[in-house]
C-alpha cells in the first residue's frame, strides 16, 4: 500500500478488516475509494479495491436474489466543489428538486420508492458546480447497506421535509434513524480541525411543497424548532420557487472559496474570472499552488494578488498569505 494515504484511509481499511458482514465491508471499501489520493501511484491499489468491491457486490446480490454483472450504482465518484446528498422520505420531492436544480433525469413519481438508486446531477452555482445526489429513503431495507457508504462520503446532508405531512415528526424520525447509523448532524459553524467528517455532517433542512395551502404555518413551526441549529429553507419544487436560496446556503455550508489563477503573461485588463480553484476556507497561496500542480508549489517564490485579502491591488504576497473568496493570484516561481 502506498505510504502517502491520509489517516482516514487507514481507519477505513481497519474497518474493512474488522467488518463481519458483506454490507460492512462494502461500506468500508466505498469509503477507501473515495478517500484515496488521485495519482498514478494509487492506480494499482484502486484496481484491487474495485475488484474486491465488485466481488462483494456480486455476493450481496446473489445472497439477496438480485442479478449481478452491472456497475454498483451506489459507488459514485465525487465531482465538483462538493457532494450534497438529499435525504428524506418517499414522495417528499427529492427527485423533482434534483431535476429542477441540476437537470438530472430522475424518476419523479407519486408512488412509494420511485427512487431505487442514487441519481447524481451537477448543480451550477456562481461559476462552480456542486454534485447533488437524489437518494432512496434510508428506511428502504434493500438499499440501506449500500446507501451507508454513499452517505459517509457526502459533504452535506440536505433533509427534504414535506410541509403537507407533519414535517416535524418526519424530521425527528429521520434524524433519529441517522443517529442510529452513527451520524452526528451539525451546523457547519461547529466544524473543527478534529471533526470526523465521515460521520459528522453539516445539515440543511429544506421544507418542500410551499405551494400547498397551510404550508406556511407548518414551515414556521419547523423554523421555530430548528432554525437555531440548522439552516431552514422553504421551497416549492413544483413551482420552482425558493430554490435560489439553496445555492448560497450550500456554498456557505461547504466552507469553500473560489480562487482565480492568472498567468503572468496575461494582462489584468484581459483577464476574465472563470474556472476557479475551489479550496477550503482558510487556505493560503501555497495551497492554491499545490492545487494547480504539486510541482508548482515546490518552486513557488511569491504570488501577485488582486482581491479582498490584499492591502492593495497587485500586492506581492508570500506562500503563507491567507486567501479570501474571489481573490485573483498570479503565481511566480
Amino acid at each position: 500500500m502506498p505510504t502517502n494515504v491520509p489517516p482516514q484511509y487507514r481507519e477505513a481499511e481497519q474497518r474493512f478488516r474488522d467488518a463481519s458482514s458483506i454490507q460492512g465491508k462494502i461500506a468500508a471499501l466505498q469509503e477507501m475509494l473515495q478517500i484515496m489520493p488521485k495519482h498514478k501511484g494509487t492506480d494499482h491499489l484502486k484496481a484491487q479495491l474495485r475488484s474486491r468491491l465488485s466481488k462483494l457486490m456480486g455476493d450481496l446480490e446473489t445472497s439477496s436474489g438480485g442479478k449481478g454483472g452491472r456497475t454498483e450504482p451506489f459507488s459514485l465518484p465525487k465531482e465538483g466543489a462538493g457532494r450534497v446528498t438529499l435525504i428524506g422520505d418517499t414522495n417528499v420531492g427529492k427527485s423533482l428538486i434534483t431535476s429542477s436544480a441540476t437537470g438530472a433525469r430522475t424518476k419523479v413519481g407519486a408512488y412509494e420508492l420511485s427512487t431505487q438508486e442514487p441519481v447524481p446531477g451537477m448543480y451550477p452555482y456562481l461559476d462552480i458546480y456542486i454534485q447533488m445526489v437524489d437518494t432512496p429513503p434510508i428506511t428502504n431495507k434493500s438499499t440501506q447497506s449500500r446507501l451507508y457508504g454513499l452517505l459517509r462520503t457526502s459533504d452535506i446532508f440536505v433533509f427534504v421535509a414535506d410541509l403537507t405531512n407533519n414535517p416535524i415528526p418526519q424530521i425527528e424520525n429521520y434524524f433519529s434513524e441517522l443517529s442510529e447509523w452513527g451520524f452526528n448532524l451539525i451546523n457547519h459553524s461547529e466544524k473543527t480541525e478534529k471533526t470526523d467528517l465521515m460521520v459528522t455532517k453539516p445539515t440543511i433542512i429544506l421544507c418542500n411543497k410551499a405551494d400547498i395551502p397551510g404550508a406556511l404555518d407548518e414551515y414556521q413551526n419547523v423554523e421555530q424548532k430548528y432554525s437555531s441549529i440548522f439552516p431552514v429553507i422553504m421551497v416549492s419544487a413544483k413551482d420552482e420557487v425558493g430554490l435560489d436560496d439553496l445555492g448560497p446556503t450550500i456554498f456557505k455550508t461547504l466552507d469553500i472559496m473560489r480562487i482565480y489563477t492568472k498567468s503572468p503573461r496575461e494582462k489584468l485588463s484581459d483577464f476574465k474570472k472563470k474556472d476557479p480553484i475551489v479550496l477550503p476556507i482558510g487556505s493560503t497561496v501555497i495551497d492554491a499552488a499545490t492545487q494547480v500542480h504539486k510541482d508548482l508549489s515546490k518552486k513557488l517564490k511569491y504570488a501577485v494578488l488582486w482581491g479582498e485579502s490584499g492591502k492593495f491591488k497587485g500586492q506581492r504576497v508570500g506562500r503563507g498569505h491567507g486567501l479570501i473568496d474571489g481573490d485573483i493570484i498570479e503565481i511566480h516561481n
